[in-house]
């Protein structure tokens, strides 16, 4: 194997481990997304953003991921802090 050969095999080995992350996030946010859609119903719009990161934690996430991702789905518009410390789904 020569020098371009491993060049073009490492990069294919990068892009599939950047597709295998790309994918644990995607469904890391669809796990973040399902707890608080279980936990905001018709009655109740909105719910306390600790009771969601306790349920979360629960289900294995750490804090920190929780954070992340919560900021990417506040950030694509798909979950509001409607006030502080109340998530409601946009």
């Amino acid at each position: 194997m020569d020098e371009a050969e491993f060049e073009e095999l490492m990069q294919r080995q990068r892009m599939a481990l950047r597709a295998v992350a790309d994918e644990s996030e995607t469904d890391s946010k669809i796990k973040l997304m399902s707890i608080i859609n279980d936990m905001v119903t018709d009655k109740n719009k909105k719910v306390q953003k600790e009771a969601v990161l306790i349920e979360a934690q629960l289900q294995g996430m750490t804090e920190t991921e929780f954070d992340r991702l919560l900021k990417i789905l506040k950030d694509d518009h798909i979950v509001i802090e409607s006030e502080p410390g109340y998530l409601k789904r946009a």
